[in-house]
């Protein structure tokens, strides 16, 4: 079944806590950001759409810090493949 799409499953790689940060943690430096702000600086920096999706699924709340998210919202997202 290599190189085969399994119905169900995603043909992209998961989506990881290391690329979420990578993404939106420099925005931080501005001050608290809300979903709609994490979501507008991850498109910005070029995140995948499965990023986007991610950030989307966040609860609607003012975040302070990279740290936050990591800790209490993304705690099921891998931290790293």
């Amino acid at each position: 079944m290599s190189g085969q799409f399994v119905p169900g499953s995603s043909p992209f790689p998961a989506v990881t806590r290391v690329e979420v940060v990578d993404h939106i943690g420099g925005a931080f430096a501005a001050g608290p950001l809300s979903r709609s702000d994490l979501i507008v600086e991850a498109q910005r920096a070029g995140a995948r759409p499965a990023v986007v999706e991610l950030l989307g699924q966040l609860p609607d709340h003012k975040y302070t810090r990279p740290n936050e998210l990591w800790t209490d919202h993304l705690r099921d997202v891998p931290i790293e493949l």
